[in-house]
């Protein structure tokens, strides 16, 4: 997931690096010649190189034959919503697990609700229907800082889980300021929509006193 274009994208405009400690590159053409080119970016500046070996000549012609040029980098502004779909589902089942840890017994009885069981599957292996929907909005702007007394930071992602008056549980996360929201016992989000509407519209991560596991 974190190696789709929307989120190597994303990671690169925020200079997020994976467990190695690499920023991803993204890809673009260079004008004239119309090289494929990749970018990368480091804490210190960025270079640009061609993506395949062979078109190093003509990306070096193309550099000492034009005083201007112009580089195309194709913006992905939505996630896949195949991807984005499972990969909710997988972790809307990881955090609720993780929230049951220190709860007796707890994690046995979660394993055998039914209600879960479509929503296990999907996770695992996509099951039809195939997309399991889910809620999307912005909250806040994805280099946003936040301040706490002295302290500035950037959030890349924050999460709970979000229980309703009529019952429903939700997965809530945020990633670089857009927040995603899946039912997990059903295919819908209409309760989350009457949720916010309840509740002016505030993001459940950030209400005072919501109906929330902890």
């Amino acid at each position: 997931m974190l190696d789709s274009d929307y989120f190597r994208q994303a990671r690169f405009r925020n200079v997020v690096s994976n467990k190695e400690g690499r920023i991803p590159t993204i890809q673009g053409l260079l004008l004239p010649g119309i090289v494929p080119i990749e970018i990368l970016k480091e804490r210190s500046g960025q270079s640009i190189f061609p993506s395949r070996e062979r078109d190093i000549p003509t990306f070096v012609q193309s550099l000492r034959a034009n005083r201007e040029g112009k580089l195309i980098i194709p913006a992905t502004t939505v996630p896949d919503h195949n991807l984005m779909s499972r990969f909710l589902a997988k972790a809307a089942l990881e955090v609720l697990a993780f929230k049951m840890l220190k709860v007796e017994g707890a994690l046995d009885e979660i394993t055998d609700k039914p209600e879960l069981d479509a929503l296990r599957v999907y996770a695992r292996y996509g099951a039809s229907p195939a997309y399991w929907p889910f809620s999307t909005r912005p909250i806040y702007p994805e280099r946003k800082l936040f301040i706490e007394n002295t302290e500035r930071y950037e959030v890349l992602h924050e999460f709970d889980l979000l229980y309703t008056k009529s019952n429903e549980l939700y997965f809530v996360i945020a990633i670089f300021g857009m927040e995603y929201v899946l039912n997990m016992a059903d295919r819908e989000t209409s309760g989350y929509v009457d949720w916010l509407k309840e509740h002016g519209y505030e993001s459940p991560l950030y209400t005072e006193g919501r109906s929330s596991l902890q």
